[in-house]
């Protein structure tokens, strides 16, 4: 069919069938709760209940086998494997707490691509190459590449259209409001006031963001910071008990602050500062310190940040580069845009990043080894003396 594939609903019977084996269950988080509830009482007794408005226990005529089955269950003793595209929290905690968690990468457009081509293929109609592209950039799983190009192949079909053209795939985004995938490529030179920092944009998702900033000495020399792109305000806790507080990429920028104070000639509060990340997604958590910092230091001093270089890290106002989480979905990020140096807090390395051979990852104890990486000129050596060790021992240490 050439229309939208739908969930597979669970078949009467299948639990009982699963006794001794594998019981595999698609789509689990999309379970009702009362089959949630009834999954767990089956795991937690190894047998199921059944329930029919046509027995009755009373009733004498009942055979005595199929009394037995109302009254002890059947045995359902198995392996639970579920699959499910909703996030960790969207589960019950009691099913979570039964199983052994595997998290999976997202696909790369390239095997988002070769979906799409299977797809066509099985369809029976020749698909363009600029269609495929199209799929790329909008699909960011099998299920919409293959969904895309099945409503695609409609609509060539109904034109009596041999082949499905990059224009079938547009009208499908575009009529179904497919957002194109957060995709980054490192920009084409080095340039003042504009940093590659990374983030994470879900579970196991990495994204590489542009940090730019731009500063203006102030005539009064009491300059104004601005910051736009960031979270300002979060909440934190549970219902019935909610905090809220700053948020934590805002307050990182005051850290900056602090650090470029012990780093620059003059006062970061001598200049108008506005900081931006743009891209349209707000940008939450502490580990934007340290581009925010090479992005600020570069504007200020006018000296260009490498465009092939990325970073993360949180920056204390000491100047040591604290460790973050994600790394690894940061620095896999940043490989596919291109990068070819990314730079982490030493104590996130992993010994996995050895095997990377389009990018190389460069552990950090302190600010001044940052701008020592990142700068494209000759970084002044501005270290404060006990700040940290000295450039070159960390990564001599992991290298």
């Amino acid at each position: 069919p050439l229309g939208i594939q739908g969930i597979p609903q669970p078949k009467p019977g299948a639990v009982t069938k699963a006794h001794g084996g594998v019981l595999f269950l698609d789509e689990i988080g999309e379970l009702h709760p009362i089959q949630m509830t009834k999954l767990l009482k089956v795991l937690e007794d190894r047998k199921v209940m059944l329930e029919s408005a046509y027995y009755t226990p009373d009733d004498p005529n009942v055979p005595r086998h199929i009394r037995d089955i109302f009254d002890k269950g059947l045995p359902a003793d198995f392996r639970l494997v579920g699959a499910t595209t909703r996030m960790p929290d969207e589960i019950p905690p009691a099913i979570r707490s039964r199983c052994l968690e595997v998290f999976f990468r997202p696909l790369t457009p390239e095997e988002v691509g070769r979906i799409a081509l299977r797809a066509a293929e099985k369809i029976g109609l020749p698909i363009e190459d600029e269609a495929v592209a199209v799929v790329r950039r909008y699909a960011t799983n099998g299920r919409d590449a293959v969904n895309m190009v099945q409503v695609a192949a409609g609509l060539a079909l109904t034109e009596a259209r041999p082949a499905i053209r990059a224009e079938d795939l547009e009208w499908v985004a575009h009529t179904g409001q497919y957002a194109p995938r957060p995709e980054r490529r490192i920009p084409p030179a080095p340039q003042v006031g504009m940093a590659n920092g990374l983030a994470v944009a879900g579970p196991n998702v990495g994204l590489l963001i542009e940090v730019e900033a731009v500063a203006h000495p102030a005539p009064d020399g009491q300059g104004a910071v601005t910051v736009t792109g960031v979270v300002e305000e979060e909440e934190l806790g549970r219902p019935g008990r909610t905090v809220r507080r700053r948020g934590m990429a805002r307050d990182a920028v005051d850290n900056v602050l602090t650090v470029l104070r012990r780093y620059l000639d003059h006062d970061p509060r001598a200049y108008h500062i506005h900081v931006n990340i743009p891209g349209g997604v707000p940008v939450d958590g502490p580990s934007a310190g340290v581009s925010m910092a090479v992005a600020i230091y570069s504007a200020v001093t006018g000296e260009p940040v490498r465009h092939d270089v990325a970073m993360t890290g949180e920056l204390s106002i000491r100047g040591l580069v604290r460790p973050v989480g994600g790394v690894l979905a940061k620095v896999e990020a940043a490989r596919r845009a291109g990068v070819r140096s990314v730079i982490v807090p030493a104590e996130n390395w992993q010994s996995i990043f050895r095997r990377y051979e389009e990018v190389v990852v460069e552990p950090v104890r302190s600010f001044g080894e940052v701008l020592k990486i990142a700068l494209a000129g000759p970084a002044r050596d501005a270290a404060p003396s006990g700040a940290a060790a000295r450039p070159g021992e960390a990564r001599a240490f992991y290298g």
